[in-house]
């Protein structure tokens, strides 16, 4: 039986009050092996427990206070927050730098342990930033100690980047989208030489697999040239549910995040890298939605995080009818995208008042919609959007209806892309005055202002200069482990180098984004709540437009400072609600 160890990546700090989910993946993946043989032992870090064991205490106390006055001071006084921010800087330079290294010293304790345990394959699933460079770190401290063991990276980090993920990383493979069927083959392989170790001739038995073309999903080296396979056809509808164990549960945020799709319904945004990881829209089937739901409710999880791309009103509605049928409590959350025509047919509009509120009696309680920019002819030729203007608004007027009618409270939140190449002879100032304008027709529960950026593998990337992003060589060896935040105001990003995106060098870039934003908020709004923060908003008692307000400004104290206080209070009642939620029916 061959035995395989996964960690979960992580940054030194949080990025978001919602870090913490149980680890769905992992353990979808630890289920599927186990069921075939092999043994798995999942290490998640990810949980308040281990960021306390490597922040020091009392200056981590000082660094909250010196973060509430650069808050404080940033609202009331810009020059005198000028003159702090040397002193905030200095504090959070000195709790990260002693994070780093706890960090490495638990990396290499980890490291030790895999290779005195004997365990000869490692996997990694790998996250953006700083969690890449610390699956590195990881990977090239155990080749130093034991160059037997076979190293594999998957997960979102190497399926957008692909061959690049091995080309600035020692591990040994990648693999992209589904890992079930390449693990299995390759650990099958492993248990033949479990008790006379040659890592060279399994790595010759897994290239003969390749080449067979038996073992897919996979990026290799080939005498030193980088390669990737074909893909196998996604098997959504054979999803394991994850068993999840004490381990898995202890500690993180009783929220379960189900597969209800892949892929997206429209898939051709020029800025999205859905369709790169899978082309096509595959809805699962909804008895084995509901199975995984009544699982889950049996381990005292009531609330769950949908992770289709863009769930249709359509399906959502049909999800719902079922979970009203098996008078399942629960609470979720969903990605919704705008429906084309609603603004035109008012046979279209009550169709969509009447999907919502079917999925709202069901538990819905926030959705999240990519508006993107409020001039048509940028939705259309910059971003492909496929929709208009005013089939945004209507699509978030028939969700405040349906809500409205029922009488129960549900949020939704709106995505715009700011700033964002131009075209037509349109200016900056316009797009910014028309995404106000948006904004205050449509009146959304918050706002998520991200920058444009142009991933690997999307349009703007493949045709940058067209969409006037200037790119350096170096650009995606910088972007994998770049330490982005949407959560923490654009200012406080670290520099990206010599880039300049939608014509604007990269700090300016990120002002103009972070004015947005300011401009949103004085209007009431809070900035960059997604849907799943909503469920934790209701969960934990933040009730009414004070209480988003008062929910950004406790998690953005704690993820700034890296104290997190108020999100591990956040947690606890959370995790109440989501057991209470199972105790009762709907």
């Amino acid at each position: 039986m061959a035995k395989i160890y996964f960690w979960n990546s992580i940054a030194t700090r949080k990025r978001s009050p919602s870090d913490g989910f149980i680890e769905n993946g992992l353990n979808i993946l630890k289920t599927f092996l186990e069921e075939n043989n092999h043994e798995v032992e999942v290490i998640d870090w990810q949980k308040n427990d281990f960021y306390k064991k490597i922040s020091p205490g009392l200056l981590l106390k000082l660094n909250r206070i010196s973060t509430g006055i650069i808050f404080g001071l940033g609202k009331r006084n810009k020059l005198l927050a000028k003159l702090y921010f040397p002193i905030f800087n200095s504090l959070q330079n000195m709790v990260s730098s002693i994070q780093k290294r706890k960090m490495i010293k638990y990396l290499e304790s980890l490291g030790d342990e895999i290779i005195k345990k004997k365990v000869k394959i490692l996997g990694i699933k790998v996250w953006y930033g700083e969690s890449f460079v610390w699956s590195k770190y990881l990977v090239d401290y155990i080749r130093t100690k034991d160059p037997s063991i076979l190293t594999i990276g998957g997960g979102f980090h190497v399926t957008l980047y692909e061959e690049d993920f091995l080309k600035y990383s020692n591990f040994d493979y990648g693999v992209v989208t589904e890992g079930e069927k390449p693990l299995q083959i390759i650990l099958d392989i492993v248990d033949k030489y479990k008790e006379n170790w040659d890592k060279n001739k399994v790595m010759d038995e897994i290239y003969k697999k390749i080449r067979s073309g038996i073992l897919k999903n996979m990026i290799f080296r080939n005498k030193e040239i980088i390669k990737k396979t074909s893909r196998y056809p996604p098997l959504i509808n054979e999803k394991k549910i994850p068993n999840y164990d004490k381990n898995a549960l202890d500690g993180k945020l009783k929220i379960h995040v189900i597969v209800d799709s892949y892929g997206c319904p429209w898939g051709k945004c020029n800025f999205c890298v859905h369709s790169h990881f899978q082309k096509g829209y595959f809805p699962r089937k909804i008895d084995n939605i509901i199975e995984e739901l009544i699982v889950m409710k049996n381990k005292g999880i009531g609330l769950f995080r949908f992770a289709g791309s863009e769930t249709p009103p359509s399906f959502g509605a049909n999800i719902a009818k079922k979970i009203i049928q098996k008078k399942l409590n629960i609470r979720y959350s969903i990605g919704c995208r705008a429906v084309k025509d609603i603004s035109k047919s008012d046979a279209i509009y009550k169709k969509v008042v009447k999907d919502f509120k079917i999925m709202i009696k069901s538990g819905l309680r926030a959705i999240f919609i990519g508006g993107e920019a409020a001039i048509d002819s940028i939705n259309e030729k910059i971003m492909n959007k496929g929709v208009t203007r005013d089939d945004i608004v209507y699509t978030i007027k028939a969700f405040k209806e349906a809500k409205k009618t029922l009488s129960i409270e549900a949020y939704v939140s709106l995505a715009l892309i700011y700033p964002a190449p131009l075209k037509d002879n349109i200016t900056l100032s316009q797009l910014y005055k028309e995404n106000l304008k948006l904004v205050e027709d449509s009146l959304p529960d918050s706002v998520i202002v991200s920058p444009s950026t142009p991933f690997k593998n999307t349009t703007w990337f493949n045709n940058c200069k067209e969409y006037n992003f200037e790119l350096p060589e170096d650009f995606i060896e910088k972007m994998m482990s770049y330490e982005y935040i949407l959560y923490k105001p654009p200012t406080l990003w670290p520099k990206l180098g010599n880039v300049k995106f939608a014509g604007l060098d990269f700090m300016t870039f990120l002002e103009e984004c972070e004015k947005l934003r300011k401009a949103i908020e004085l209007k009431g709004i809070p900035a960059d709540l997604t849907d799943e923060y909503f469920l934790m908003i209701d969960s934990a008692g933040y009730k009414g437009k004070e209480g988003l307000i008062r929910f950004k400004k406790d998690t953005s104290i704690d993820l700034v400072s890296g104290d997190y206080s108020n999100i591990e209070k956040i947690r606890e009642s959370t995790n109440r609600f989501s057991e209470e939620l199972t105790r009762t029916k709907l």
